[in-house]
């Protein structure tokens, strides 16, 4: 079969040898993967696991994560990577990653039949609101109660992703958000909730050492799940960290249920 096309045209991968590039490079991955985990068990290396995680994890639940895994696992050489959903996705398909980290909810469900989903915890959503809103007050809010306010959404054309289920939430209580602004990063819509622009839904693990302008409070009747990603064949190290994510989760959301300034409930 012809796997290029090649000159008088700009040389390039043909319909065939695209597909045969989709499948030979997980399978390439998983060689250098078995390599590794060999040379691990006989003592020539450490071992290794790549990780990607969306920015949400980042200021402390993957430091929690890593602390954890380092107490139980003190060979094991952690790279990790600061992804969005579909970023991970197409990582962890191509091989480049061996998990993510990722959450989810009634209206972004994982449509993954190639990938194996793991729930590491579930707890409420929240919406983070400034200090003195009007919501700030409530022990739990009704997102209706929110039709009117603008939102800081993350980034995204309203289709796929995060922002995706966001807009799909809202209309489930019948109104469109009206967006204010929009990030790609956690903290960054954090502070912009800080700073007056809106109010922002967020997980639970994600309402904790917020901006002394910030209040987090749960969203009546709605949850979100922390879910692990990973491959049919991951490694072997996977399921230490899925332990530790666990671990580490319930640590904080001890701290978030304790916060007089989340109001959380989050359960595990």
């Amino acid at each position: 079969m012809r796997l290029f096309d090649r000159p008088p045209r700009p040389i390039a991968l043909t319909a065939a040898g695209q597909a045969l590039l989709d499948r030979v490079t997980p399978a390439l991955a998983m060689v250098e993967q078995g390599v590794a985990e060999s040379r691990a068990t006989a003592g020539e290396q450490s071992e290794t696991l790549t990780v990607s995680h969306l920015s949400s994890f980042a200021v402390r639940l993957v430091p929690l994560i890593v602390g954890t895994l380092r107490a139980t696992h003190p060979r094991l050489l952690l790279t990790l990577h600061e992804a969005s959903l579909p970023e991970q996705l197409a990582a962890l398909r191509a091989g480049r990653v061996q998990i993510g980290l990722v959450h989810t909810n009634t209206d972004l469900p994982l449509l993954i039949p190639d990938l194996r989903a793991v729930t590491i915890a579930t707890g409420p959503r929240m919406i983070m609101v400034p200090a003195g809103h009007p919501l700030a007050v409530k022990d739990a809010v009704v997102l209706s109660d929110a039709a009117t306010q603008p939102f800081v959404l993350p980034s995204g054309d309203g289709q796929t992703g995060y922002r995706a289920g966001i807009e799909r939430t809202c209309r489930r209580y019948g109104f469109t958000p009206l967006p204010a602004a929009q990030a790609n990063d956690t903290g960054v819509i954090v502070e912009l909730v800080a700073a007056g622009m809106g109010v922002a839904l967020l997980p639970w693990f994600a309402a904790t050492d917020l901006p002394r302008d910030v209040v987090a409070r749960p969203l009546a009747d709605e949850r979100c799940e922390l879910v692990a990603l990973t491959t049919p064949h991951a490694p072997r190290t996977a399921s230490a960290l899925i332990a530790a994510a666990r671990e580490a989760v319930e640590k904080l959301t001890t701290a978030v249920s304790r916060s007089p300034a989340t109001g959380a409930d989050a359960r595990m």
